[in-house]
C-alpha cells in the first residue's frame, strides 16, 4: 500500500469511528458499523491497523479497534498473509505491548492489551513453528514488575482460546497445539503463578491477575485442582479472603478450584483439604452480616462445595452436617437477593438422598429441611402494608416467591408431603390464635400449600382434608381468599376423589367473583377452570347453578375472568354424552347469540359500548367452542345450526366488517365451527360463506377473511377429489378473486406494512396447494400468487418466510409442467435474489430444506439455460456486502453453482449453499465479537 493510500485508510477508520461513537444519528452511525465491519476483512486492515497503534496521537478508539481488528484478523483471515510474514507480525504485537504498561499509557490502554494478548495467544495456536512460546514470554516479560501484568494476560488467555471455535484448525492440529503450548507448560505456568503470589512486594493488581489467570487454567481442565492444592496457591486463595481487594477474585477462584473436584473419588485428598477450609468459614457470615457482599462471596463458595459434595453428605452426615448447617445460614440471611444461591444445594442434596429416607443418621439433615421450610415461609412475608415497594419491586418478588416455591418441593421430596404440609397447616393455626393476626402470617403459608402441589398425591387423606376443611375459618382479607382460592385450584385432582365438599368449594370460588380486587376475581376464574377440567362428572349436576350463575354475574366480570369460566363450563360439557352435551352447549350459547341478535338489531351503527359487548359476546362463544371442540356423533337436531347461527354471522360481517376486532371474532367463531360440524351439515352455507370472505377481504383488506377460506378449502378438499366440480369451481373463483384483492392491496401498501395478510395468504395458498393441487395449479391466477409470495418473502417474520418457502418449495417440485416452468423462469431471477440475501440474514435456521429444494428445482428447469441461470446466482451473491458474506466465500460457493449446472446430479449446489451458510454465520460472528470488544461502540 502507497503512503497516500495508507494515509487514506487511517483516516477513513478514524472518520468512520468519530461517527460510530459519537454522531447522534443513527443512520450515520449503521453505516460507519457496516463499513468498519468491511474493513475489517480487507487485506489493507493489517498495514492500518499497525499504524493505529503505533501512532503516539491515535484516539483510544482508534486503538482499541485496531487491536480487536488485529485479533479478528489472526482468527479468521491469517491465511491473507504469507507464512513468512507471521513471524514479523508477533514481533510487531509483541512490540506494542510493553508500552501499555508504562505509567504513562493513556487511558484504556487495558483493554487494548487483553485484545492484544488474545490476539496474540490466537497466534501462537495458527504458527507452530513459534517455539517455546511460555518460556519466551515469560523471559520478556516475567522479570520486570511494570510488565508481569502483561505476562499474566497471555497466559490468562492461552488456555481460553485454546478452545476457540473459530480458529480454522483441525481437531488434529488443535489437539497438537494444545498438547504443546498448553498441556506441555502447565507445570510452568503453575509455578510462574506460585512464584509471584508469594513474591515480596507484590501487587494487589498482580495478584488478582494471578488468581485470573489460574482460573482460566482450572477452568480449561489444564491445571488439576490437585496440583493447585500441593502449592502455596492453595493457602493464598482462602487467605485471600481477608482482603478487600482480593476477595472477589478470591471467591471465583476458590468456586472455581472446588468445582474441579466434584469427582470427589478422583480428588479424595483435595477435599479433605478443601472441606475443613470451607467449614472454617462459618464464622464469617456472622462477623459480615452486616455486608452483603461479603455474604454473597461466603455462600458462593459453602454453596459450591455443597453442591459438589452431595454425595459425601449423604455418606458422611455427621462430618459434614457443620457444611448443610452454614448453607442453611445463608438461606436464612434476609437478603433476598443472596438466599437463591442456595435453592440448587437443596435441589440436589434433596434428590441425592431420595423420598424420606429412614437411615437414622441423616436425621440432623432432615431436621434442617424443616427448619428451611419454615425459613422459606418467612421469606414468603409479603411488605408489611405499610412498606411501599415499586410496580417492579412488586413484579421481581413476586417471581421470586414462585422460585422459593421450588425449593419448598425440595422439601415435601425429602420429608414428605403430609409432614410439610402439616407444618404450613400448623404456622395458620398458629397465628389465627393470635388476638390480631397478620394477613401475611397466614397468606405465606397458604402460597406454601399451593406450591408443594405437585408433590403431594391426589390420595392424601392425612392433612388436606383439615385443609379444606379450614378454609371457611380464614379472615376475609383478599390477599388470604385469593391465596385460599388458589389452593382450592390446585388441588382439584384431590378433590375429584374426594367430592363431598364440592358444592362448597364451588361457592367459595363463586364468591370470589364478588370481591372487589382484580386478582380475586382472576384467581376465582381460574380455579373455576381447573374445578371444572378435573372434577367435570362431578359438577355436571352442578350445571343448572352454573347456568344461573353465569347468566347472573356475566356482566359483572371482567372479559379475561369470564372466558375463563366460559372454558370451565366447556369442560363439564364435553365429558357429557352426545345428546346431552348438545343440548348443554346449546343452553348455554343461547344466550350469546341472543345479545348478537339484539345489538344487531340496533338501528344504525351500534355505539362503543354495544360494539365491545359484540366483540366480548363473540369470544364468549369462541371460548365454548375450543373446549368442546366436537360431540361425536352429532346429533341430527344440529344439522340445521350452521345455517341459522351462519345468517346472524353474514349479518354482522354485512354490517361490521370493516371493524377489525368484530371480522376476528367472528372469523374464531367461523373456525371453531369449521370444525366442529360435519361437511354434510356445512354444505348449505359454503357459497355464502365464500362470498362473504371474498368481499369482506376486498372491503378491508382483513387477514382472517384469507385465513376462513383457507379452512373451508381444506374442509371440502376430498369432496372436490371425489369429482364435485360446482364446488371446486367454487373454491378455485374465490382464490382468485382472493388473490386479485391482494394485488390491489400491494398496489397501495408494501408487503411488510401487511405481514398478518401476506402470512395468511401463504396459508390459503398452501391449503388449496394441499386439498385441491391440480385445480390451483392450473388456475389463470398461479402467476400471480407466486408474485404474492414471493412478496411476502421480503418481511422478516419467521412463521412468514417458513410458510411462504413451503408454498414455493410445493409449486417448484412441479416444475416438469411447462406453465410452471414458465412461471418459475419468469421469477427465477428474483427468487434466486430473495432466496440467496434471505439464508445468509434473517431466515430462520430450519428453512434451509425449502431453500434447497427451490434453487435446485430452479436450476434444473429445461427453460432456462446454464448461462442465464448462473447469472441469477452471480446477481445474487454480487449484491451481498462484503462484512455479510466474503469474497472468497462468495467466489466459491458460484464456483460450486457452475459445477452443478454442468453435472445437475452432484451435490455441489447444496454442499455450496451449506457453506456460504457458514461463511455468512462466521462473519455475522465476527461483527459480533467486535461489537462485544469495542463496549457496544459497534
Amino acid at each position: 500500500m502507497s503512503s497516500s493510500s495508507a494515509d487514506q485508510a487511517t483516516a477513513s477508520v478514524l472518520q468512520a469511528l468519530q461517527a460510530l461513537y459519537h454522531n447522534p444519528d443513527s443512520s450515520s452511525k449503521r453505516r460507519a458499523n457496516e463499513w468498519l465491519e468491511e474493513f475489517q476483512h480487507s487485506v489493507e486492515a493489517w498495514q492500518t491497523c499497525h499504524t493505529l497503534l503505533t501512532s503516539p496521537d491515535a484516539p483510544l478508539e482508534g486503538r482499541l479497534f485496531s487491536a480487536q481488528t488485529l485479533r479478528a484478523k489472526i482468527t479468521y483471515d491469517l491465511s491473507q498473509l504469507p507464512r513468512d510474514q507471521l513471524p514479523p507480525l508477533r514481533d510487531s504485537l509483541l512490540s506494542f505491548l510493553s508500552p501499555l504498561c508504562q505509567p504513562t499509557a493513556p487511558a484504556g490502554s487495558k483493554a487494548v492489551l487483553t485484545q492484544l494478548c488474545l490476539a496474540l495467544a490466537d497466534l501462537a495456536l495458527q504458527m507452530p513453528d513459534w517455539v517455546e512460546v511460555v518460556r519466551g514470554m515469560i523471559d520478556r516479560f516475567g522479570q520486570d514488575p511494570s510488565t508481569v501484568i502483561i505476562l499474566l494476560g497471555f497466559l490468562k488467555a492461552l488456555p481460553e482460546e485454546a478452545g476457540n471455535p473459530r480458529i480454522p484448525l483441525s481437531n488434529d492440529e488443535v489437539q497438537a497445539m494444545l498438547s504443546l503450548l498448553v498441556s506441555g507448560s502447565a507445570e510452568e505456568v503453575l509455578g510462574v503463578l506460585t512464584m509471584y503470589i508469594q513474591a515480596t512486594g507484590v501487587t494487589t493488581q498482580i495478584q488478582i491477575s494471578v488468581f485470573e489467570t489460574l482460573r482460566s487454567w482450572l477452568q480449561a481442565g489444564e491445571v488439576m485442582a490437585s496440583q493447585v492444592a500441593s502449592t502455596p496457591l492453595f493457602d493464598a486463595s482462602f487467605d485471600a479472603l481477608v482482603s478487600d481487594q482480593l476477595f472477589d477474585a478470591a471467591v471465583d477462584v476458590l468456586c472455581d478450584l472446588i468445582h474441579e473436584t466434584q469427582e470427589v473419588e478422583d480428588n479424595v485428598e483435595v477435599v479433605q483439604k478443601i472441606v475443613p477450609r470451607v467449614i472454617a468459614l462459618r464464622p464469617q457470615l456472622e462477623e459480615h452480616k452486616e455486608d452483603p457482599d461479603r455474604i454473597r462471596g461466603y455462600c458462593r463458595i459453602i454453596c459450591e462445595a455443597g453442591e459438589c459434595y452431595k454425595d459425601l453428605i449423604a455418606r458422611h452426615p455427621q462430618d459434614l452436617l457443620p457444611l448443610v448447617q452454614s448453607i442453611a445460614e445463608c438461606a436464612a440471611y434476609p437478603d433476598l437477593d443472596i438466599v437463591p444461591i442456595t435453592f440448587n444445594f437443596w435441589y440436589t442434596l434433596a434428590t441425592t438422598l431420595g423420598q424420606q429416607p429412614s437411615d437414622p443418621s441423616l436425621q440432623p439433615i432432615l431436621d434442617i429441611y424443616q427448619s428451611l421450610q419454615a425459613v422459606i415461609i418467612g421469606h414468603l412475608h409479603f411488605p408489611a402494608d405499610d412498606e411501599h415497594q415499586t410496580a417492579q419491586e412488586r413484579d421481581e418478588f413476586r417471581t421470586f416467591r414462585h422460585r422459593m416455591g421450588d425449593t419448598l418441593k425440595d422439601c415435601c421430596h425429602l420429608l414428605g408431603a403430609p409432614i410439610c404440609l402439616k407444618r404450613s397447616y400448623d404456622l395458620i393455626v398458629d397465628a389465627m390464635g393470635k388476638s390480631s393476626p397478620k394477613w401475611q402470617e397466614i397468606e405465606a403459608p397458604l402460597f406454601s400449600m399451593r406450591s408443594m402441589g405437585a408433590e403431594v398425591s391426589p390420595d392424601d387423606d392425612e392433612v388436606l382434608p383439615h385443609i379444606m376443611d379450614m378454609l371457611p375459618k380464614l379472615p376475609d382479607h383478599p390477599k388470604i381468599r385469593y391465596a385460599a382460592i388458589l389452593v382450592i385450584s390446585r388441588y382439584t385432582e384431590w378433590i375429584d376423589r374426594h367430592p363431598e365438599n364440592l358444592a362448597f368449594q364451588l361457592q367459595y370460588i363463586s364468591a370470589g367473583f364478588d370481591m372487589a380486587e382484580d386478582e380475586v376475581s382472576a384467581a376465582a376464574a381460574q380455579a373455576m377452570k381447573f374445578m371444572c377440567q378435573d372434577c367435570n362428572q362431578h359438577l355436571v349436576p352442578f350445571l343448572p347453578q352454573l347456568h344461573t350463575f353465569i347468566n347472573s354475574v356475566g356482566d359483572k366480570l371482567d372479559q379475561t375472568d369470564m372466558v375463563e369460566v366460559c372454558e370451565a363450563i366447556g369442560y363439564v360439557i364435553s365429558s357429557m354424552d352426545p345428546p346431552q352435551a348438545a343440548q348443554a352447549l346449546k343452553e348455554f350459547c343461547q344466550p350469546l347469540i341472543q345479545q348478537v341478535q339484539s345489538i344487531l338489531a340496533v338501528e344504525g351503527q351500534a355505539d362503543k359500548t354495544q360494539m365491545t359487548k359484540l366483540a366480548d359476546v363473540l369470544e364468549q362463544l369462541d371460548s365454548y367452542l375450543s373446549i368442546v371442540r366436537s360431540i361425536d356423533p352429532l346429533p341430527q337436531e344440529c344439522y340445521n345450526t350452521p345455517s341459522e347461527i351462519y345468517g346472524i354471522l353474514d349479518s354482522l360481517l354485512e354490517k361490521y366488517a370493516k371493524s377489525f376486532t368484530i371480522s376476528e371474532r367472528v372469523g374464531t367463531v367461523l373456525r371453531r365451527g369449521l370444525a366442529f360440524f360435519p361437511t354434510q351439515a356445512l354444505e348449505p352455507i359454503v357459497q355464502p360463506l365464500l362470498s362473504r370472505m371474498v368481499l369482506s377481504f376486498e372491503q378491508t383488506g382483513y387477514p382472517s377473511f384469507l385465513w376462513i377460506t383457507g379452512k373451508v378449502t381444506s374442509k371440502f378438499g376430498d369432496a372436490v377429489n371425489s369429482g364435485n366440480q360446482a364446488l371446486g369451481g367454487l373454491l378455485v373463483g374465490g382464490f382468485e378473486t382472493l388473490t386479485n384483492s391482494m394485488a390491489r392491496l400491494l398496489q397501495t401498501k408494501l408487503a411488510i406494512e401487511i405481514p398478518d395478510a401476506m402470512e395468511d395468504y401463504g396459508h390459503l395458498f398452501m391449503a388449496y396447494l394441499t386439498s385441491m393441487p391440480n385445480q390451483i395449479l392450473a388456475s389463470q391466477s398461479i402467476q400471480m400468487a407466486v408474485s404474492h409470495v414471493l412478496a411476502s418473502l421480503t418481511c422478516p417474520a419467521t412463521e412468514m418466510i417458513l410458510i411462504a418457502l413451503d408454498v414455493l418449495a410445493n409449486v417448484s417440485t412441479q416444475s416438469n409442467d411447462p406453465r410452471i416452468a414458465s412461471i418459475l423462469n419468469t421469477y427465477g431471477k428474483a427468487i434466486v435474489q430473495i432466496l440467496i440475501n434471505g439464508i445468509v440474514t434473517d431466515f430462520p435456521e430450519d428453512s434451509m430444506d425449502q431453500v434447497q429444494t427451490i434453487l435446485h428445482a430452479l436450476s434444473s428447469s429445461g427453460s432456462s439455460n446454464p448461462q442465464e441461470i448462473e447469472s441469477w446466482f452471480s446477481g445474487a451473491v454480487g449484491g451481498l456486502a462484503g462484512h455479510v458474506v466474503p469474497q472468497e466465500a462468495k467466489q466459491a460457493f458460484l464456483a460450486d453453482v457452475h459445477a452443478h449446472l454442468i453435472d445437475r446430479s452432484s451435490d455441489r449446489l447444496k454442499n455450496g449453499l451449506i457453506n456460504l451458510v457458514r461463511a455468512a454465520r462466521r462473519a455475522k460472528e465476527r461483527g459480533r465479537q467486535a461489537r462485544k470488544s469495542l463496549g457496544g461502540g459497534l
